[in-house]
């Protein structure tokens, strides 16, 4: 038990702020107008800076030379989940080309929407190749195998993505004209979460201080 709590930490001041605003945005939910969780609303607009942020300090990972440069790459490489991720909230742009009636159109409307979902492909595809040839993998290996995790991150995470998508398609209409506003408040929740996880892995002392040490030659940049 003892092993377990060394290794898989949870509660830190970002994990605590994580959890209070999942708290306080769910509480207060039936406060807020309905139209806060639409398209190009309020919460979605704070899911793309919640995220913009985890970019952020991903791409900072390369920075902090108290980690391993295989491990700053790791952390590094998360960037680009996460910037495809403000994509796909921002529903690969089509959220800046509403219609007169306030809607969104189809992306096979506009003129770019054929070229979406191959560069995608594209970006995926060069990453992964990058984090294969390069041999990261193996760092991400050790670093689940022996690294310090912020294991309640995890968590909310995980529940908060499950009960999103229980409210926005088995919720029954439990909660009416804000079922949207509900769904779209459990993901800042979750999004929260993974910015703490971040910043836990990439700037926290914390994680930092019991990291293992690599094999000499191991640690080398990729």
């Amino acid at each position: 038990m003892t092993n377990f709590t060394h290794r898989f930490r949870g509660l830190t001041p970002t994990t605590h702020i994580s959890l209070t605003v999942l708290l306080f945005s769910i509480s207060f939910a039936w406060l807020l107008p309905p139209a806060y969780g639409k398209e190009n609303g309020p919460v979605e607009w704070l899911q793309v800076v919640v995220l913009g942020l985890t970019a952020l300090v991903s791409i900072s990972a390369l920075l902090q030379t108290n980690l391993a440069p295989a491990r700053r790459r790791l952390f590094a490489l998360t960037s680009v989940i996460w910037l495809l991720s403000i994509a796909r909230e921002l529903s690969w742009g089509r959220t800046f080309y509403t219609t007169s009636t306030g809607g969104i159109p189809s992306l096979k409307s506009l003129w770019y929407g054929p070229y979406v979902y191959p560069s995608i492909a594209v970006i995926v595809f060069a990453a992964f190749g990058y984090f294969f040839a390069n041999g990261i993998h193996k760092e991400l290996i050790l670093w689940l195998k022996q690294g310090i995790l912020p294991l309640l991150d995890f968590g909310i995470v995980g529940a908060a993505m499950f009960i999103a998508d229980m409210i926005e398609h088995h919720s029954g209409g439990v909660f009416g004209a804000r079922t949207e506003l509900f769904e779209e408040l459990w993901e800042l929740g979750a999004y929260c979460a993974v910015l703490s996880f971040m910043i836990n892995v990439v700037w926290s002392k914390q994680f930092q201080t019991d990291q293992p040490t690599l094999p000499r030659g191991k640690d080398k940049a990729i």
